[in-house]
């Protein structure tokens, strides 16, 4: 029997459903779906606003159904305007507060992506942390455990065994555990009680009772076994390790940097403004008398 590849099936839904339509219709940016008026739906438009997940399960689905949502949305919108309702007062005052939204929204993604902010060494980010530790608290307790899936009861059993002896953790995570790495990398990090082995319910009921550097009993779940040791716990209330949170410093310094040049540019905008006599501002007790700009006050 002859295998189809996933994507020869995709595209062969596709253009049975393109046949099965009224008449195919091909438009200079792409296949059209559907026609209203001046409106034109292209196929490019599904797969861009749909995920991918759904359109790939599905693709007849996933076009049908954006089809008729859009279909939807313009006949509302043309039946609208015959109503003249794009014309009240109140509508024209929404439409022009969602277009300056979309437009400030524009402008800011513009600048961000424009202004390039300076790296962001480790020393920075540590003196971040230490001069405003007060503001890094663990809102719940964290843990530090190795957890260990193996795929028999005897790997699990002999896991256990080894731990018990002080062989490395390394040295059994590759001898015994499904997924090697994984058991390392896990072994190294802290994480919030409530999120710690989350999946396994009955692992984590392990992990809020049991004390530092003991070893839970042996549970079989989804035809593994498992086992955990807590290796460390810290607190809610205590300050988390800075190698925890030195990305998340990194990051949010970097774009504090793009906030300070938009705020600078900000500025130079009404400067810019007032410099052309563009911008005029009045005194609320006295509508008709302008009054000096501070710049310094300027958000």
């Amino acid at each position: 029997m002859t295998d189809f590849h996933p994507k020869t099936i995709l595209v062969a839904t596709i253009v049975l459903f393109l046949i099965s339509s009224c008449e195919r219709v091909d438009h200079e940016d792409g296949i059209v779906l559907a026609e209203l008026g001046d409106r034109v739906l292209l196929l490019d438009e599904v797969k861009d606003n749909v995920s991918p997940e759904f359109f790939e399960s599905d693709s007849l689905a996933a076009i049908n159904r954006y089809r008729n949502d859009w279909l939807n949305r313009q006949l509302k919108v043309k039946e609208a305007g015959r109503l003249g309702l794009d014309q009240h007062d109140e509508v024209q005052k929404r439409i022009q507060e969602a277009k300056e939204s979309i437009l400030i929204d524009a402008f800011h993604e513009a600048v961000y992506l424009e202004v390039s902010s300076d790296p962001v060494t480790r020393s920075e980010a540590q003196e971040y942390y230490e001069s405003n530790r007060e503001k890094f608290v663990l809102a719940e307790r964290h843990v530090r455990f190795r957890h260990l899936i193996a795929p028999t009861l005897s790997d699990a059993r002999n896991a256990r065994n080894a731990l018990q002896r002080g062989q490395s953790w390394r040295d059994i995570a590759e001898q015994y555990a499904v997924n090697p790495q994984q058991a390392i990398r896990i072994s190294r990090q802290y994480f919030p009680l409530s999120s710690a082995a989350r999946q396994y319910e009955e692992i984590n009921d392990f992990l809020q009772v049991i004390g530092v550097s003991e070893i839970s009993p042996i549970r079989r779940i989804d035809d593994h076994y498992h086992f955990v040791q807590l290796m460390d716990s810290r607190e809610a209330g205590d300050h988390p390790q800075m190698e925890w949170i030195i990305d998340q410093i990194t990051e949010w310094l970097m774009l504090e940097q793009r906030r300070k040049k938009l705020r600078a540019m900000e500025q130079n905008l009404f400067l810019q403004a007032q410099a052309n006599n563009e911008l005029r501002i009045y005194d609320v007790r006295q509508p008709e008398q302008e009054v000096e700009i501070v710049t310094d006050s300027l958000p």
